[in-house]
C-alpha cells in the first residue's frame, strides 16, 4: 500500500473491495474453511489501514462491522514498520521536460560550441517553458470549472428538490433560473474539455462524471420547473448506486454501441449512410434524390413571378426551377477546401453549411451545399425543419433530409446530426448574405 499511489488507495477504499475481505473473515461466508493465520492478516491489514488513512471512512466502517460482529475481539498490536508509513511522493513528471526526443536535441545543441546551435537551445528551452505554461494553465482552468460543475450542480439540485411552482418566491425562481443557464453554459464547457482530451488522460472520467452530472440536473429542471415531460433520454445513462454498496468508479452504459440509432421518421427513398465533416479531406457526401413533386409559389424553394415581369425571365425562371429538380440525379459530391460556415449553435443544437468543390456538369452559377445539424444537447430534438429564403433573382432547392429527429447527446458516442442537400441557382452571380441574429454575413 505504501508503495502505491492515491488512485490505488481509492479503489481499495471501496466497498466492493472491502465486502471481499469482511467474507473471508465471515463464519457466514468463507470464515470457517479459512485458516485463522489468513483471517488474522486481514484483520491486521485492515486495522493498520484505519492508521494510516484516517480520512477513508469505509475503511474504518469496515474494521468496525467486524467489531460489532464480535469476529475482532481487540486491536492488533503493529510494529512501526506495519503502520504503513507511505513514502515520500515521488516528483511528478513534466510531459514537456521529459521529452526524451526534445531533450536528446537539446543536449547536442548546449554540447556544441557554434553559437548559432546554442541560440537554438536557448530558444528551444524557452518554448518548453511556455509549453509548460500552458499545460499548467489548462489544468488548472480544467480543475477549476470541475470544481464549478460541482458547486452549481450540488446548488441547483438542492433548489430544485425544495422548489413548489406555487410556492417558491420570485427571487427562489430567479436563482434557479440563473442556475440552470449556468449548468447548460458549464455543459457545453465540459463537452469541449472531453473533446480535447487525450484517451489516457486520468481526468477524462471526471470530465464525463461532470458531463453525467450536468445533464441530469438540467434534465430535471425542465422536468419540474418548466414542465416537460420527460421521457427518460435525458436522465444519466449509468446504473444508479446504492447507499450500502458502491461501484467501482465512474461506470458508464456501453449498452448503446451495440445498437444502431433509431431510424428517422420520415425517411426518404434512399438515405446516405455518411455525415459530412468539416475536415477538407472528408470523403464524398451522397446527393438525396429530389422529391416526387416540385414546389411552387413564394420565396425560397418556391417560386412567384409577377405580372409586370417580362415573358422571357418568367421562362428562364420555370426552366431554372426544372434543372434544380433535375440536378438531384447526381450520385456524389466532394467537399471543398472551404471550412464549414456556423449558421446556428445555441443550446446545444449547432447547424453547419458545407460547400462542394464542383459545380452540377453545365451549371456553373449552381453552388451545392450540405447542411448539417449536430445535437450536443441532453435532450432529443424533434419535429426539425430547414427553412431557406433566397431573393427573386435566386432559387434554392432542399433536398429531403435524412431524419426530423435527433437523440440526445451521449458522451461516449458521436453526435446525432441531420443533413440535408442545398442547391442554390445564382444566375445573375449577387452576393448573398445570411441572418445570424442580429448579424448580417456575406
Amino acid at each position: 500500500m505504501k508503495n502505491c499511489g492515491r488512485r490505488f488507495h481509492n479503489e481499495i477504499a471501496r466497498y466492493r473491495f472491502l465486502n471481499e475481505l469482511i467474507k473471508v473473515v465471515s463464519p457466514k461466508y468463507m470464515g470457517d474453511s479459512v485458516s485463522d493465520k489468513v483471517k488474522n492478516k486481514i484483520i491486521e491489514m485492515l486495522y493498520s489501514w484505519t492508521v494510516v488513512f484516517p480520512n477513508e471512512a469505509k475503511i474504518a466502517d469496515a474494521y468496525q462491522t467486524l467489531k460489532r460482529q464480535g469476529l475482532v475481539m481487540s486491536d492488533p498490536e503493529l510494529t512501526v514498520d506495519k503502520t504503513l508509513i507511505p513514502s515520500p511522493p515521488t516528483r511528478p513528471k513534466n510531459p514537456v521536460f521529459d521529452n526524451e526526443d526534445m531533450g536528446k536535441l537539446l543536449a547536442e545543441l548546449l554540447r556544441s560550441k557554434n553559437p548559432e546551435d546554442l541560440q537554438e537551445a536557448n530558444r528551444l528551452i524557452k518554448n518548453m517553458v511556455k509549453e509548460d505554461e500552458a499545460r499548467v494553465q489548462k489544468m488548472t482552468k480544467r480543475s477549476n470549472t470541475l470544481e464549478e460543475v460541482n458547486n452549481n450542480v450540488k446548488l441547483l439540485s438542492e433548489m430544485l428538490s425544495h422548489y413548489d411552482r406555487n410556492r417558491s418566491s420570485d427571487a427562489d425562481h430567479e436563482l434557479i433560473k440563473e442556475l440552470y443557464e449556468r449548468c447548460d453554459k458549464l455543459r457545453r464547457t465540459a463537452f469541449k474539455l472531453a473533446t480535447e482530451a487525450e484517451d489516457n488522460d486520468s481526468s477524462l472520467g471526471d470530465i464525463l462524471k461532470a458531463n453525467d452530472d450536468l445533464s441530469r440536473v438540467i434534465s430535471s429542471y425542465k422536468r419540474i420547473v418548466e414542465g416537460q415531460a420527460d421521457d427518460g433520454e435525458g436522465e444519466d445513462l449509468r446504473p444508479a448506486a446504492s447507499e450500502g454498496c458502491e461501484t467501482t468508479g465512474t461506470l458508464i452504459d456501453l449498452a448503446g454501441l451495440d445498437e444502431p440509432s433509431s431510424p428517422p421518421t420520415v425517411p426518404p427513398p434512399s438515405l446516405p449512410s455518411q455525415v459530412p465533416s468539416a475536415n477538407p479531406t472528408a470523403s464524398s457526401i451522397p446527393v438525396l434524390p429530389p422529391p416526387p413533386r416540385r414546389l411552387a409559389g413564394g420565396h425560397g424553394s418556391q417560386m412567384s413571378s409577377p405580372s409586370h415581369k417580362p415573358p422571357e425571365q418568367q421562362t428562364s425562371l420555370s426552366l431554372l426551377d426544372d434543372e434544380l429538380l433535375s440536378l438531384g440525379n447526381k450520385s456524389l459530391l466532394n467537399c471543398c477546401k472551404v471550412l464549414p460556415v456556423t449558421v446556428y449553435d445555441k443550446d446545444g443544437v449547432r447547424v453547419l453549411m458545407h460547400f462542394a468543390m464542383d459545380c452540377p456538369p453545365g451549371r456553373p452559377d449552381v453552388l451545392v451545399m450540405v447542411v448539417s445539424l449536430l445535437n450536443t444537447a441532453p435532450l432529443p430534438v424533434r419535429n426539425i425543419v430547414l427553412q431557406a429564403a433566397v431573393p427573386k433573382s435566386m432559387r434554392v432547392k432542399l433536398q429531403p433530409p435524412s431524419g426530423t429527429e435527433i437523440a440526445p447527446f451521449n458522451p461516449i458516442l458521436p453526435p446525432a446530426s441531420i443533413t440535408q442537400v442545398m442547391l442554390l441557382a445564382n444566375p445573375l452571380k449577387k452576393n448573398s448574405f445570411y441572418h445570424l441574429g442580429t448579424d448580417w454575413m456575406d
